[in-house]
């Protein structure tokens, strides 16, 4: 007498029709790449040039790392004004700056401004706080570093862009 067959075994029949279809539709969807090449022959087995992902991914941490800075820098700013005057550098306002940062502050006639010039990478970077006689003003800008930048009175430096705040 032959053994009937269980029940368990019938219900995975969809589920392998459906793995063979899928896998038949991937194989086609390979071989009918527009490239024309297969998937598979298409990595050489040489490693990867991670140096220009390395080097976003340091630039992009260096910003991070610089807004906190200006954010610092324009807080602390825009408190000792109200004490009086501006602090005349970083360490008056209880920060520090990392070594691999190129860093000036200046002040003058109601204004101060944080420049910060990474020794990595081709951005410079200014933070300028500044009181124009009935409310103090503040932004951040970015640019290119190695040149000669005057700063305006109210904006950022020809060719620079504005960038937003953290939490002013």
């Amino acid at each position: 007498m032959p053994y009937p067959v269980p029940v368990a075994a019938w219900s995975s029949l969809p589920t392998l029709a459906s793995a063979f279809i899928l896998a038949g539709l991937g194989i086609a969807a390979t071989l009918n790449s527009p490239s024309g090449k297969v998937l598979a022959t298409v990595w050489d087995g040489a490693d990867p040039d991670y140096s220009l992902l390395d080097e976003r991914d340091a630039t992009l941490h260096q910003r991070r790392d610089v807004e906190e800075l200006l954010s610092a820098f324009t807080k602390g700013q825009l408190t000792r004004h109200y004490w009086g005057h501006f602090a005349p550098t970083l360490a008056d306002l209880g920060l520090t700056a990392d070594a691999s940062l190129g860093v000036h502050v200046e002040n003058s006639k109601g204004v101060s401004r944080l420049w910060l010039t990474p020794r990595r990478g081709a951005e410079a970077y200014l933070a300028q706080v500044s009181f124009n006689g009935e409310k103090l003003e503040r932004f951040h800008c970015r640019g290119t570093a190695g040149s000669e930048v005057e700063p305006q009175a109210d904006q950022c430096p020809v060719g620079w862009t504005t960038f937003s705040q953290l939490n002013p």
